[in-house]
């Protein structure tokens, strides 16, 4: 019998401003495509993970479960084997960071806040072991 191997996830995400989101994303290394011709789905993808964009009707319609429950640190969680590489990406934008980097040995990790107000921690390995304290 084979084995059944799932490689990769989406996730759609309820956003305010579908162009900004997509700028946003875009801005971050993501690459932006629109897949379907009766109902388009907004795309955005880096490696394997890939976020479909949905603009909400009413911008209170969005509601990330990180804004609602406070020991919901994220709403998306990406995996990588370069968190510090990601980190260092992210830090050098005017973006908010909800969690500073922790680097070890065994797990590594931050997190970051998009417009939309979703929390996304990416989390893994590290390329610069001289970061581990």
């Amino acid at each position: 019998m084979s084995e059944i191997i799932v490689d990769g996830s989406s996730f759609v995400l309820l956003v305010k401003d579908l162009k900004k989101t997509i700028q946003f994303y875009s801005d971050l290394g993501f690459n932006y495509e629109v897949i379907g011709d009766k109902v388009p789905h907004h795309h955005v993808s880096r490696g394997k993970l890939t976020l479909i964009m949905v603009e909400a009707k009413q911008e209170d319609e969005v509601k990330p479960i990180s804004s609602r429950y406070e020991e919901q640190y994220f709403d998306v969680y990406c995996y990588t084997n370069a968190v510090d590489l990601i980190a260092q990406e992210i830090m050098g934008k005017n973006i908010t960071i909800v969690r500073e980097p922790s680097y070890t040995n065994h797990w590594s990790e931050f997190t970051f806040r998009d417009l939309n107000g979703y929390q996304i921690t990416v989390g893994g390995g590290i390329i610069n072991k001289e970061l581990i304290s």
